[in-house]
């Protein structure tokens, strides 16, 4: 074997086998990426059972709805349902446009009282003209609401006093 001035051999470099470094973290970033996306999509499978897991998602309905009125600067509504419930807001033609999915308990009803009288929901999509019995105003005020959920044997019991909080716990 004949060495160069430098120390170095002369012959060509035998061809590499294996990954190079950029390659194998090429694969490590699409596999990390599509193991999260199974991750989120899947969190609705390992959500707690029972009337927990509705009053936490009812709960983050009401502080959105609350959000969407105070840093939006718009009237927002949330539409009574049987099985759950649906945000509304406001828009500038004075219709109220559905936000988001229908967010529905499984294997639940949900029973309403808003600002003191009992509102018997359907299951139906409301109109654009329809006025959400629930709603939130950019000044932070906001209707007076009960909600019953029975889920079998469990019930819960969670309540909004005007311009505060939603809270829920057993009754």
């Amino acid at each position: 074997m004949r060495i160069s001035p430098a120390g170095k051999a002369n012959n060509p470099r035998p061809a590499a086998r294996g990954f190079t470094l950029i390659e194998l973290l090429v694969v490590v970033t699409i596999l990390a990426v599509l193991a999260s996306g199974v991750g989120l999509s899947a969190g609705g499978l390992f959500a707690r059972p029972g009337g927990a897991s509705a009053a936490e998602r009812l709960q983050q309905a009401d502080r959105r709805a609350r959000d969407f009125a105070l840093f939006g600067n718009q009237r927002t509504g949330l539409f009574p349902r049987r099985d759950g419930w649906q945000l509304a807001r406001l828009d500038g033609e004075g219709l109220w446009r559905p936000e988001g999915a229908v967010l529905r308990v499984a294997g639940a009803s949900a029973q309403w009282t808003v600002a003191g009288r009992n509102v018997l929901p359907g299951l139906s999509d409301p109109g654009l003209r329809d006025v959400p019995p629930v709603q939130f105003a950019p000044d932070g005020g906001s209707t007076t609401f009960v909600v019953t959920l029975q889920m079998g044997s469990d019930q819960l019991r969670c309540s909004a006093p005007a311009g505060e909080g939603l809270t829920c716990a057993a009754p």
